[in-house]
């Protein structure tokens, strides 16, 4: 596949090539036919055209790229993905046509601000009780709808006015925790530890779910592991959505700096959210080549997939003092693509009298695809055997590694959302 430094990747001659040549192979195929919207598309489209990809118009071109929301899932599902000699990419392909539909067309005002998650949370957690608020309102909501083309029935996270890593440190210096010497801004002192973790906090965890990193410290303060809260930013994954590979290399490079003095400091990198450890692991080396970004890939973890490593230590505590019964258990894509099995699953299951039931089905949410009133349908449809799945279960709690999953669970099922960490932390009997 081309990679993203490429000349060819501004070329659209390049683009047209590339693409008729693996939408043939993928109409050869079919593998993906129920995938996501725009494999349905692009199926269609051929079979109107009596099997002849070239064919193909513009309008039907256009539309499988727009309907790509990047869950990776066609990747892992394709027998020519590399290292097969075709060489087949197609989350990549539709990246390099979103990338290329950039330089064409400026995004909209509610694309630009639907990826600038670091800017809403700010903007939202400054005056979170009225946004809160204003966000339950459906005159406001019907606003939206009109004004920015986002959809009024769509769950919105909530809002903090204090952040999750300002709350942390402050309570760490009040208790004389913090490290002046440390090479890494937010260190709390544990002297004598063994294991070491940078919390890869995540821009979600830090304005809108808190107590998921709460949690996430806990669950590691437990089992001995040391924390610190490096400078971070949005992993970048939003800008995908709209294309923007410069605005994702920006964050990418101020969060390697920060993840790499961490890692030159003897500490391992770990996040509660799928798609940024999945940023930090594959995606960050590829738009960013370099010996930095790769240090960081190899030393970063999934949350659960690092518990899991102290437990084939035989590091992991496990005087678990309540069950929470049957979990119904939502794997997210993006967790799916870093191929490290089940380990939340495999977590859970450590604590006795639960029964933990797996649901690999895609929620439909995808960042910011299922928020855009356009896109909300496609979403519902994507996601609608997640929440059957879910509700077929009749779990006594339901979980998701991803808080937008999360919340396109509870909104259709009704039944609400908690991180597999929030279930170890209960079972631990913390508060």
């Amino acid at each position: 596949m081309i990679p993203f430094d490429s000349p060819k990747f501004r070329d659209p001659k390049a683009f047209d090539t590339e693409t008729l040549r693996v939408y043939e192979i993928c109409n050869g195929c079919r593998r993906c036919f129920n995938l996501c919207p725009s494999f349905d598309v692009l199926f269609r489209g051929v079979d109107d055209k009596d099997g002849e990809v070239n064919a193909l118009d513009a309008l039907v071109l256009n539309q499988v790229v727009d309907l790509c929301y990047y869950c990776k899932l066609c990747f892992n599902h394709c027998p020519y993905c590399p290292p097969h000699h075709y060489d087949l990419d197609f989350p990549r392909l539709m990246l390099w046509g979103k990338h290329l539909k950039l330089n064409r067309q400026p995004a909209g005002l509610r694309d630009r601000f639907l990826a600038d998650v670091d800017f809403m949370g700010r903007l939202g957690g400054m005056i979170a009780p009225l946004t809160n608020w204003a966000l339950r309102q459906p005159s406001v909501r019907w606003v939206l709808e009109k004004v920015m083309g986002i959809h009024r029935e769509r769950l919105f996270p909530h809002f903090h006015r204090q952040s999750f890593v300002d709350t942390q440190r402050a309570e760490a210096s009040e208790r004389g925790r913090l490290h002046p010497a440390s090479p890494v801004e937010g260190a709390t002192r544990a002297p004598m530890m063994e294991e070491k973790v940078a919390l890869f906090y995540t821009c979600y965890v830090n304005r809108h779910d808190p107590e998921i990193g709460k949690a996430t410290l806990q669950v590691l303060e437990k089992n001995g592991v040391e924390v610190i809260c490096p400078e971070q930013e949005c992993c970048g994954m939003p800008y995908f959505d709209i294309g923007d590979l410069e605005a994702v290399r920006q964050k990418a490079r101020s969060n390697i700096k920060s993840l790499a003095a961490a890692v030159d400091a003897g500490y391992k990198i770990v996040s509660p959210m799928p798609t940024c450890s999945l940023m930090l692991k594959k995606e960050y080396p590829d738009l960013v080549p370099t010996e930095e970004a790769r240090k960081v890939a190899a030393n970063t973890y999934d949350l659960c997939e690092y518990l899991m490593k102290l437990d084939s230590q035989g590091k992991l505590a496990k005087d678990f003092v309540s069950s929470p019964g049957k979990v119904a258990y939502q794997v997210p894509c993006h967790l799916r693509d870093q191929n490290i099995g089940l380990k939340s699953r495999d977590l859970m299951k450590l604590i006795p009298g639960i029964t933990v039931e797996v649901i690999e089905k895609c929620s439909g949410h995808d960042g910011t695809f299922g928020v855009k009133q356009e896109y909300y349908d496609f979403s519902l449809k994507v996601g609608r055997k997640a929440f059957a799945a879910v509700e077929n279960a009749k779990p006594d709690v339901t979980a998701s590694d991803c808080p937008l999953s999360g919340m396109a669970l509870t909104q259709s099922t009704g039944k609400k959302s908690v991180h597999p960490i929030q279930i170890i932390q209960k079972a631990y009997g913390l508060k």
